[in-house]
Parts: C-alpha cells; structure tokens; sequence
C-alpha cells in the first residue's frame, strides 16, 4: 500500500490500533479533490478527461506539477494565510467613511495580500518568507536598489493588526500594537501563546514577563503609526513610499495640514448654526482637505514597519522597556533587556546592540535549529489538505495544546521540509503523492467505528467548500469568472474577481463570506468553522448574484451544446460534479425542466449550485 515514506508512518498507526486504510479514491474524484485542494476552482471536463484516460505511472505527478504552476494556486493558498495573519483590507466597510479617517485606515494592505500571492507562487523558501514579514524592512534589495518594495510591503503582516483608531488613550493603542505583534508572531509561526505572559508569567508554558517584555523592547523600538494624533482623534498609520527619496513629496507635512484641515472642518460643523455648504471658508477647507488627499495616495506605498519607537509615545527611541505590571504601562517595573525567549535560546545570548531586534528576531524564527518553526508550518498544510492537522490545535503547540497524532511522522516531515530549503511546493508534492492523501472517502461502516475522527488516517474525510470556493466555482462553471488578479479589493461580493479581491472589513460582520464561515479578521484563525444554518441555504435560494449565476450556466450549457439535450445534462455533470451523468441523473433533470416551463433550465442550474455534490469535496 505505501506510495511514499509519509505511508510508512501512517500504516504502523494504524496497525497499532487495529485498524486498516481504506482503497485509492476513483480519479475523478481525486482530481477534483486535488484541483481544489491546490487552486479553490474546479476541474474543467477537459482535464478531468485528460486524466482519466491518461495511463502513465506519474499522470497524478504531472497533475500536481500544473496546478502547482498555475497562478490560481497562489490565489488559493494566499486565502489560507491571510486567515491566519487576521487580515483585513479596512477597518470599516463603507468608503465615505474610510475617507474621513483615512490616515487610520490601512489603505495600502492589499498590496501584502499580493506579495503572498506573488511569494507563494515563486515558491519563496519559507524561511525567507518569514524573514521579510517580520524584517523586510532591513533587507537590501537584491537589485542594488535603493528601495526594496518587496520587503516593506512583507511588514504589512505586522502593521495590520485589530486595534481601536478611535481610541482616545494613544499609549494604550501602542501597548496594544505591541501586544498584537507579540501573539501574532507567537501563534503564527511558533505556535505558542506568548501574549499570555503580558500581565504575568505563563501558568503552563515557560514563557516568563521578563520573557514577553524583552520581546516588547523589540516592538516598542519599532513604529506602525507615523503619528499619535490628538487625544480624541485618530492616529496616522506609517504609510512609507515604494519609490525613492528623490521623487518623495514632503509626506509628513502633508498629513499634519490634513489633519489640522479636518480639525477646522469638524469646528465648523460644531457651530450654531452650522455654516451652509456654499459657506467660502467651508468651501475653501473641502477644496484643500480633497487636495491633500490626493497627494496623500499619490504614488504606492506599503503600510510598513520601520524602526524607532513612535513618536510623541512613552517609548519614542531604540530602547529597552520597562516590565509593566499586570499589563498596564501606567504601573512600570523594572527594565528588562531586548531579546528572545530564554527557554529557547538560554542566558547566555548576545545582547541586541544595534537597532529593534526584529532583525535577531527574524533570524531565530527561521532558524532550521528553531524546534518549532517548521513543525508549525508544516502542520498547518497538512491541516489544510486533510481538513485537521497532525497537532488539531495548529496554533498552539504548548502543554495546553493537543499532542500530535503521528509525532514521529510531523518530526520526519519538518525535517525534509528544512533539507528541501523550505519549500513549500516540495512539501505539497510529497503529501500528495502519499496513498494517504489518495484514500476514497466512503469508508466503511468498520472503519468509522474503530476511528470516528479518523485520529489515524484511515480515509479521506469529505470536507465543505470554504465561502470563497462556492463563489468561484459557481463563477468559474458559469463561464462569469474575471481572471484579472492584484490590485486594490472590490467592495462588491456580486463582482466576477476571485473572493480573494473582495475586500474584508473588520467593522462588518454581515458579509456573504462571513455568512459561510470565513475567517473572523479581528484575530489569528487557526482553523475556520463550519456550520451550517437557514440563512445560507436562504441565501443560497433567492440571492439575485446566486439565481444569476444559475441563469449564466444554463445560457452556458446551450452555448455548448445547442441541439442534444442529454448532452447538455451530461455536460452540466461534468462541470459541476467532475463526472457523468447517469440515468436516474438524466430521468431527475428532465422532470425539473419540465415543470420550470419558460426558466426550466435557469431552475435545474440553480438546484445543481445548491446540491451538496457541488458544495462538498469527497
């Protein structure tokens, strides 16, 4: 049975427990299982015919090759981070409010969105990819320029965190930053919940306050905001231009004009009675408050970290800080020493001399002699083509968390994952090339019984389409999908882009995406939920967007087929199912079209959009 070593692993599991693997999936459905897996789209009938009929030894190999070389599988696996990163592309959804706070507001995130898309699809080694998240901004640009856009934007992951910009008590907002930075790193790449010791030592792992305040020392002596801002107005976030020095405008002056033109508005408005809107001062301030917003966005830029404390703070320079007791940087303790964990690295480390530390930081993080790092990675994938991860807990590998299923496998597969310079592309060819990922997913009722939760891998375990993939597969077999990638988010769910460019705001909650379990923005999502309730089967039902999409495919359907209606039916099987239709299939459709009369077709698509075949993946 083995195909690989990770099979090896996995059968002296299961034969300790009794218990036995199940047969190799039908290629159909692992093509449809792997398309999705690697590009969140389904399988054209096209392809799922090259593969059936192709015979050769690695036709699955050359399957993985193309997809993994496809753009649609940067798309794909960008989703997956950006969950865990608790991405947002806005605070508030609405764009007239954006402009009114927009120096707050995260402007430019989209652009990191891109860089993931861009990294993973050049196969960035993972080590490098966390070096540019947490550093990027000391890195030389390869080309000798003087700018290194790639590494600004990568700090993005750091910048774009939850916290309040409305927040009058601007220390509490930079304590907060910090504190975000602290357990984002931690559950992001070392699956460990640092940000527990911010008011006191670890109760169960040894993480001291000395440990998280000579972590804080490193975010403190780094800046998010530009400015603090008055109390009771907004802060300015660090937006750092892409392009050199020399073609820079005077970016700093024009923020505080701005700020002190919406400061004369926002009077204006406050008088009794409130000036008309033809008012010349008025006039004067709109026309000057427009200007400068213009010259604000004139020109890319990141929303980068850089180094230095943030001005006008408590902590304004390259510094060590203080403990604050019980969490409070009103109540501060002794100075602690900027450095890393001395559980990991020990006592004796070298002190941080020069700069924040982020650039040590970095470097211990993805370090192949970190214990963690690659296992954490690693994990993360194998959840996110199983369904669950060796460690079911991916975010937190501490004695709270769950101790893995297969150690000894998730040990093997971190190791080759460092000897394969950290390749995350090498990483999915051996996954999926094991007999353990290629199992069908009809068990049986034996099997079930023996490992309800399939803890030893015995099968494949069917798994819904996350929100994003029932969008684009509706758009894709409706022939409506827009291929057009990057730039910055659509506001509209009901545009042909990919979900990956419709925007992500944190201030709504009432978005299709989040209706079907998308990842909450205001935090690191491990691993997204899946429930099922009415108002996605309602949505699913009388959304104009969804009867649309099912009005686009039956027009697709005849454009294809324009004589033959069991061609047509069989045709509709294969773009939405990856198989023939049979004859109870065929028997079923023809009755359905028959009692629709005029939209008979339009109705038939729109049930097959709404079946579990089409939203679930076996």
């Amino acid at each position: 049975w083995p195909l690989n070593e990770i099979d090896h692993f996995v059968l002296a599991e299961l034969e300790k427990h009794g218990s036995s693997h199940s047969p190799a999936a039908d290629r159909r459905s692992l093509l449809r299982r792997a398309t999705f897996d690697l590009t969140g789209l389904p399988p054209t009938p096209d392809e799922v015919e090259a593969f059936v009929n192709d015979a050769s030894s690695r036709a699955f190999a050359h399957v993985v090759e193309r997809l993994l070389n496809s753009p649609a599988y940067g798309q794909r696996w960008a989703r997956h981070w950006l969950d865990v990163v608790r991405y947002a592309d806005y605070y508030d959804a609405d764009a007239e409010a954006r402009q009114l706070q927009m120096t707050a507001e995260p402007m430019d995130a989209w652009r990191y969105r891109d860089w993931v898309v861009d990294a993973l699809n050049d196969d960035m080694p993972f080590n490098q990819f966390i070096v540019h998240q947490i550093a990027g901004d000391l890195l030389r640009s390869p080309t000798g320029k003087e700018v290194y856009p790639s590494g600004l934007i990568a700090t993005t992951f750091l910048s774009n965190g939850v916290w309040d910009p409305h927040d009058a008590d601007k220390e509490k907002v930079v304590s907060d930053m910090v504190d975000d930075n602290i357990d984002t790193v931690g559950k992001v790449f070392l699956g460990l919940t640092l940000g527990c010791a911010r008011c006191h030592d670890h109760k169960y792992d040894p993480i001291s306050t000395a440990d998280y305040y000579a972590l804080a020392g490193i975010f403190y002596s780094s800046h998010i905001l530009l400015d603090l801002g008055e109390k009771g107005g907004m802060y300015t976030m660090n937006r750092v231009s892409l392009q050199p020095a020399a073609m820079e405008m005077p970016y700093k002056d024009i923020v505080k004009q701005l700020a002190e033109t919406q400061k004369k508005l926002a009077m204006l408005d406050l008088q009794k009675p409130k000036p008309a809107e033809d008012d010349p001062e008025r006039v004067r301030l709109v026309a000057l408050q427009k200007e400068m917003k213009q010259q604000i966005n004139s020109g890319p830029r990141a929303v980068a970290v850089q180094e230095g404390g943030t001005p006008g703070g408590l902590f304004p320079d390259i510094q060590d800080v203080p403990i604050h007791v019980r969490g409070s940087y009103t109540r501060l303790g002794r100075v602690v020493p900027r450095g890393l964990p001395r559980f990991f690295v020990g006592d004796n480390q070298p002190p941080i001399t020069r700069g924040s530390g982020r650039w040590e930081l970095a470097h211990w993080v993805a370090s192949p002699s970190n214990p963690l790092t690659a296992r954490v990675i690693v994990n993360r994938v194998w959840q996110w083509h199983f369904g669950e991860g060796l460690v079911r807990i991916p975010n937190n590998f501490g004695k709270l968390g769950e101790a893995p299923s297969h150690p000894e496998l998730l040990d093997w597969l971190a190791a080759k994952f460092v000897e394969d310079g950290w390749s995350l592309k090498k990483l999915h060819r051996r996954i999926m090339s094991s007999a353990t990922y290629q199992q069908a997913g009809d068990p049986t009722i034996q099997l079930v019984e023996q490992d309800p939760e399939n803890r030893w891998l015995g099968r494949y375990v069917s798994r819904r389409l996350e929100a994003e993939e029932i969008r684009d597969a509706m758009l894709a077999v409706a022939g409506r999908l827009d291929p057009m990638a990057a730039g910055p988010p659509v506001k509209d769910f009901t545009k042909l882009r990919r979900s990956l460019y419709v925007q992500t705001a944190r201030w709504k909650r009432s978005s299709y995406a989040m209706m079907f379990d998308a990842a909450n923005p205001d935090t690191s999502t491990e691993k997204r939920d899946v429930s099922t309730i009415a108002p996605q089967a309602l949505l699913l039902l009388n959304h104009p967007f969804i009867v649309e999409q099912a009005g686009h495919l039956a027009e697709r359907l005849f454009r294809d087929v324009p004589r033959d209606e069991v061609i047509r039916i069989d045709r509709a099987y294969q773009l939405l199912f990856g198989r023939r239709a049979t004859d109870g299939d065929i028997r079923i459709a023809r009755q359905v079209i028959a009692a629709g009369s005029d939209s008979g077709w339009k109705d038939w698509a729109h049930v097959l959009l709404c079946s579990n075949e089409f939203i679930y993946v076996d």
